[in-house]
């Protein structure tokens, strides 16, 4: 087999994989997300939501709508909040659209509480208003304005209405020119009480002038108490005045003691004057630097795999431990249940990881081997290719494997055992647990 077909059969098996995710997950991008919480929301319809609807925020994405069921007869809808968004006690939910041709999606309106739903709480549902029940509205309204009309077009409709409401605005009219001769004949008895009211003003300004003068002897006898009580005053500085001495005292004191610390004199200007001091005790940090670095970095992995062969219906076991010294060293061994054998095997390989690609060779199902990894997506998805048992009469034993991470320490594997090889190629799949 080439080596364009080896690498060609590689590239359809991970697409496939992938297509198959993609078709049993569908929303890929939640598997990538921290697991959200659920609220809940009861509506009397639900004509136009979906699931997976978005649910928003003052306008923000904060979640989907997970499911619609009904309940009694009640339509439930259970939402799926985004891990991290807290949504306030006693908050609403309306069912909106954006424009008029948008999909429906969850508005919640929050409350102005302090304190946050906790997760299986319930929301109080706004029914929204359709257009079936704006159109209703509208009509109701226009016959309300259509009575309204035929009112006031009985009210004047008739010769007798017609003639009352003439009468009326004659009578308005005689009443104006009743009031503007009454003016006239008066003027001169209003323009003599408009003087009386600002003679009554002047006096009040007069009394006003009392009041002020009277303020004036009141803050005149304040100012005579306050000089009487200037003795105490000086009392009371004279005690702030010394006060001040003592601290101008204590602060000579402190400045001679920097003064000294300065000139290296004492025991604490001795420690900071001693350079050696402060050498040995930079060399100290630094070979405790030097030994606590690779202890540091130095990390432990293992995990338990089942792969279940298709065609043979057996299942393989294999118990991992991974030594990391550094972070781009490797060391592994295996214990590995071999079902068409009924023994154990081991594994024992060492090596490196460049970037996204991590080699490694060693003995491998007690056999010599050799093998690389490719890390995609975060680590979360691992595509293996290994080799081993260079001897065998027939050629050598080759296995490709690719590993998917829905969880952290959970893994999902589908591979191809010994494909080079016709009579004894096989498909297999499992699951690893990690840590």
């Amino acid at each position: 087999m080439s080596k364009e077909l080896k690498i060609g059969i590689f590239i359809t098996i991970a697409l496939c994989i992938v297509a198959a995710t993609i078709f049993v997950v569908g929303d890929i991008s939640l598997l990538f997300k921290k697991p959200g919480y659920s609220l809940f929301v009861s509506y009397e319809s639900a004509t136009g939501l979906e699931k997976r609807a978005v649910v928003r925020m003052a306008g923000v994405k904060v979640g989907y709508v997970r499911d619609i069921r009904l309940k009694g007869r009640m339509a439930e809808v259970e939402l799926n909040v985004d891990y991290g968004i807290s949504i306030p006690k006693g908050s609403r939910a309306t069912m909106a659209s954006i424009g008029l041709l948008g999909e429906k999606h969850i508005e919640i309106l929050p409350s102005a509480a302090e304190e946050s739903c906790q997760p299986g709480d319930t929301l109080s549902g706004v029914p929204p208003v359709s257009f079936d029940q704006m159109g209703t509205t509208i009509l109701a309204i226009g016959e309300e304005f259509k009575g309204i009309a035929q009112i006031i077009s009985e009210m004047i409709g008739g010769e007798e209405s017609k003639s009352s409401f003439r009468d009326t605005l004659n009578n308005l009219s005689s009443l104006s020119k009743d009031l503007k001769d009454t003016f006239g004949t008066y003027k001169v008895e209003i323009k003599q009480g408009l003087e009386g009211s600002n003679q009554a003003i002047r006096k009040f300004e007069e009394s006003v002038d009392g009041v002020s003068q009277s303020l004036d002897e009141l803050i005149v006898m304040i100012k005579d108490a306050v000089s009487e009580s200037k003795n105490n005053i000086n009392v009371n500085l004279e005690a702030i005045k010394k006060l001040i001495e003592n601290i101008e005292k204590s602060l000579e004191l402190l400045n001679e003691s920097l003064e000294k610390i300065n000139k290296g004199e004492g025991t604490l200007g001795k420690l900071i004057h001693q350079s050696e001091l402060y050498e040995r005790a930079e060399g100290a940090m630094d070979d405790l630097e030097n030994i606590i670095d690779p202890i540091s970095e130095f990390k432990v992995s293992g995990g338990l795999r089942a792969e279940y062969y298709i065609e043979s219906e057996l299942l393989k076991g294999y118990f991992s431990l991974g030594l990391w010294p550094a972070k781009n060293k490797l060391f592994l061994v295996q214990i590995i249940y071999d079902p068409w054998q009924d023994d154990l095997l081991y594994s024992a390989q060492g090596g490196l990881r460049w970037g996204n690609f991590s080699p490694r060779i060693g003995i491998l199902e007690s056999e010599v081997g050799a093998g690389v990894d490719y890390y995609a997506i975060k680590d979360r998805v691992v595509f293996s290719l290994e080799g081993y048992d260079f001897f065998r009469d027939s050629q050598p034993h080759f296995r490709l494997r690719t590993s998917f991470a829905p969880l952290k320490h959970l893994y999902l594997i589908l591979g191809l055992d010994d494909f080079t090889l016709s009579s004894n190629r096989e498909l297999f799949f499992g699951l690893e647990f990690g840590f």
